[in-house]
């Protein structure tokens, strides 16, 4: 990232160490396409996986992959290649390829890691997230309860001798990039915040080292309410996400909303079959996962639910609650052959899209508007997701 009508020190400002390297550098970028549309009945898909990807990885190879992107691929001869740029040309090459599907290419996000991640969307917005992990110990546990009711909400989180996480902090800017240096914040205005940030609560214990965190309830959800209004001082964020291990996180945004989201697996055989369509057309469609004997998935849940903060227990539900109840409904499935041991699925495809539909009604009963958002992974490359206000059937 480079723009010759800067100096050095002005590059450095804007794009940090990204800027460095006269003959340039690289990253292991992963990409991800979402598209969104409406189920066929005929098939139980919104689009053809297998499509997909053979038209996104030939546009890869052809334009993006191994190539010098400042040299090879036009705008970035001229214009600096910032990820978020990168994110909107990405967007911008692969929606035409999908003109004719009803089902549309809405977003592309590109990451690296637990390092850095850019969102382009097709209304334009872009979104820019930095990760930072640290590692701090607390005793989760509120002030405005008793030592009984503590335990009660907490479990041994509330122990008095405390325990630790490593946290996953990601912060998102969103907008409009600036037209000239295509970035939604400067490099020079980001890492001293995120140093300044590390240094102050990695290697700490919340309980006992922080004066401002006395006296309030110690929670993963007053934690993040806490970050973000220390954050937002200095830059104008959009939302946080505070991860506190692989299953549990909180979202906090800048109009004051708050996420639960859990995190869970089962374990599952399917096979994707239309009694629709003919054997032909069958194999056609659905190619090796029509295999009369089925195949199996580490399928993977995620769970997002708005609630409001309640300021004396300092959450805003209770977690243990939630992931049992979550692990409860997806028992009925777990080891199971979905096609012929279930009886939600003795009628319906059990594709992904499916999967995702019939979970999302059964947790709609239990949670209501308070259910927001519901992933479901297939496998690594392959994920499905509902949101409450973009709902779709």
């Amino acid at each position: 990232m480079y723009d010759s009508e800067l100096s050095d020190a002005e590059n450095i400002s804007l794009y940090g160490d990204e800027s460095k390297g006269v003959y340039g550098h690289g990253h292991n970028i992963i990409v991800t396409f979402l598209f969104h549309g409406p189920v066929s009945k005929s098939d139980g898909m919104m689009l053809n996986v297998t499509i997909i990807k053979e038209k996104i990885n030939q546009l890869l190879l052809k334009r993006y992959d191994h190539k010098f992107l400042n040299i090879d691929i036009k705008p970035f001869d001229t214009e600096v290649p910032t990820f978020e740029k990168i994110a909107s040309e990405l967007l911008k090459d692969a929606s035409p390829l999908f003109e004719k599907e009803s089902a549309q290419l809405v977003v592309c996000n590109i990451c690296e890691d637990n390092e850095w991640e850019a969102t382009a969307y097709v209304n334009g917005i872009v979104e820019r997230s930095y990760h930072l992990g640290f590692c701090a110990a607390r005793r989760t546990y509120s002030p405005h309860l008793s030592e009984t009711e503590n335990k009660k909400l907490f479990g041994v989180s509330a122990r008095k001798s405390g325990h630790g996480h490593h946290y996953n902090l990601r912060m998102t800017f969103r907008g409009e990039p600036d037209s000239k240096s295509n970035l939604l914040v400067e490099n020079s205005k980001v890492q001293p915040l995120l140093n300044k940030f590390y240094r102050k609560y990695d290697h700490r214990n919340l309980t006992t080292d922080l004066e401002e965190l006395q006296g309030k309830p110690l929670t993963t959800e007053s934690l993040a309410k806490h970050f973000f209004s220390e954050l937002c001082k200095e830059l104008p964020l959009d939302r946080i996400c505070l991860h506190e291990n692989d299953y549990f996180f909180i979202e906090y945004t800048k109009d004051d909303r708050m996420f639960m989201g859990v995190k869970t697996k089962f374990y599952a055989a399917h096979r994707l079959h239309s009694s629709k369509l003919t054997e032909s057309v069958n194999k056609e469609i659905y190619g090796k996962c029509n295999n009369i004997a089925g195949h199996g998935h580490t399928y993977t849940v995620e769970m997002l639910l708005e609630g409001e903060y309640n300021s004396n227990t300092g959450t805003v539900f209770d977690l243990a609650i939630v992931l049992t109840q979550l692990e409860q409904l997806l028992h009925y499935w777990n080891y199971k052959h979905l096609n012929l041991e279930t009886e939600d699925f003795k009628d319906i495809i059990p594709t992904g899209e499916n999967i995702c539909l019939v979970l999302w009604d059964k947790l709609k009963v239990m949670y209501g508007e308070n259910l927001s958002r519901l992933s479901l992974w297939e496998t690594a490359n392959n994920k499905f997701t509902i949101h409450k206000d973009i709902k779709e059937r």
